[in-house]
């Protein structure tokens, strides 16, 4: 076993240690959640060719089965309800089981294909017929919830088979319903069920399918906004073919980057009974980046004149990509911002997160490519979704509007965006949580070594704010009351 590919595990006295080797004279970056302490780094021991960390012999963790989408779902018992879900693809720096509780995330780590050992501790037994869950002398015993349902569903959006779940709430039909649209991350449609609880709530089916060429869905893996909303239409129409789908009570739901391709559809057909959405951009992709990647700066003590450079040279970046091509003023604007960035004194004070390390495009640093290097990489190919305005969707959306936002927002200018719709569609009601991030989450504070980009992607202490999902609830029934059955 190549200890360099491998995240290690063990359990200690004072709660789990996590450590993941990086190559640096010898060290590894070691997590210790109860402590809230992360990415320490720490000098290599090994025995018998395992780390060791605090005297404890860590393990490997296994790879998530290929079949744990058949685990993923509801599970009661004992008074409780949890969610078990997963991320299996490295959208957020490395595949991830999530256990959802109670408004509380908490990651977990296959031990092998029938254990899992989560960050608090807890130790989950994957038995027949649902769940053993131990903490410390607590064994709880869950099975699969009787709230829901769940059926298995396909359906073709130009061309491209997309596989799914309508998950069904318990109750006399037909329900309501709503489609759930991607955010950018978390393909594979079991991230989704953690956006599916406040509808459910609500009497709400709700259908989640992977996003094209993910989990078993065909097509192209980086599907634009304009074909997720291809997609979400053709969704919209298979819900109205189930017998258990009121047709007339149909809406979307969306989170992040879905909310671009939610308006697009709501605005085109008027069969759309209600839109819902969290951290919905108001503005074009291109700005939502701009504020995106000089947040993560600013937050890492970059000062205000070199990430106003950054911000010029994300602008012009992002008008190259847009067009495929750059005139005079924009080549020379993206080179004279790219040679006074070379030059900025503070820049080092950003430490690249797991997450940017794997995929370098999330860098908040522009890459010191001139404009013609740029062109020569398109290939002359345009990208309009990047300058796509969704106001002018929304202008066009008759239907109940309900859009969610957290005032700390690191993905999404919420300022901009609930103005920007606001002024095109005054009926739209639009709630900003003080101190809440974009899934609406709280941040952890009193931690060590956990960068912003980190703690939003790595669900390390992860708890949604209290209220938003009651109120989306309540919003939700309240507005169905008044849409009149089929």
């Amino acid at each position: 076993m190549d200890i360099t590919e491998v995240t290690w595990i063990g359990a200690a006295a004072n709660g789990m240690i996590i450590a993941r080797w990086r190559g640096a004279d010898g060290q590894v970056e070691v997590d210790r959640p109860a402590a809230r302490s992360f990415a320490q780094p720490e000098s290599l021991v090994l025995r018998d060719g395992r780390p060791v960390v605090d005297g404890v012999v860590l393990q490997p963790v296994a790879a998530i089965p290929a079949d744990f989408a058949s685990v993923c779902g509801w599970y009661a018992g004992g008074g409780r309800e949890l969610l078990v879900t997963q991320v299996p693809e490295p959208d957020f720096g490395e595949p991830m089981v999530l256990l959802s509780e109670g408004g509380r995330i908490v990651r977990a780590y296959p031990l092998d294909a029938l254990h899992l050992l989560a960050e608090d501790g807890a130790r989950v037994d994957l038995v027949v017929g649902g769940l053993r869950v131990h903490e410390g002398p607590t064994v709880t015993a869950l099975t699969p919830s009787r709230r829901v349902a769940e059926r298995e569903v396909s359906f073709v959006a130009a061309g491209t088979r997309l596989a799914g779940t309508v998950v069904v709430p318990a109750g006399d039909g037909p329900h309501p319903a709503a489609v759930l649209v991607h955010g950018a991350a978390g393909g594979q449609r079991d991230f989704n069920r953690l956006f599916a609880g406040p509808l459910l709530d609500a009497g709400v089916a709700v259908l989640i399918y992977d996003k094209a060429g993910h989990g078993t869905s065909t097509g192209d893996g980086d599907p634009s906004i304009f074909d997720q909303a291809e997609a979400a239409s053709a969704a919209l129409d298979l819900l109205a073919s189930l017998p258990e789908v009121d047709a007339s009570r149909i809406g979307l739901a969306g989170f992040s980057n879905g909310m671009w391709s939610v308006p697009i559809v709501a605005a085109e057909r008027a069969d759309v009974a209600f839109v819902t959405g969290i951290g919905a951009p108001g503005v074009s992709m291109a700005e939502s980046e701009v504020h995106r990647r000089t947040k993560v700066l600013r937050e890492a003590g970059v000062g205000p004149a070199t990430n106003s450079v950054i911000a010029e040279a994300w602008r012009s970046v992002f008008r190259i990509v847009a067009a495929g091509t750059a005139d005079d003023d924009v080549a020379a604007r993206l080179d004279q911002a790219l040679t006074e960035i070379a030059a900025a004194p503070d820049l080092d004070r950003y430490v690249v997160p797991d997450l940017v390390r794997e995929n370098p495009m999330l860098s908040p640093i522009p890459p010191f490519t001139d404009a013609k290097q740029l062109v020569e990489m398109l290939g002359g190919d345009a990208d309009p979704q990047v300058v796509h305005d969704p106001a002018a969707d929304y202008a066009r959306v008759a239907c109940p509007v309900f859009l969610q936002y957290g005032s700390d927002d690191t993905s999404v200018p919420v300022e901009a965006s609930a103005r920007a719709v606001e002024r095109v569609a005054p009926g739209a009601t639009i709630r900003v949580y003080a101190g809440l991030e974009h899934m609406l989450e709280v941040l952890p504070t009193d931690t060590t070594g956990l960068t912003l980009e980190a703690a939003i992607t790595g669900f390390h202490h992860f708890s949604f704010g209290t209220g938003p999902a009651a109120e989306l609830t309540s919003w939700l029934r309240e507005t169905l009351r008044r849409t009149p059955r089929s």
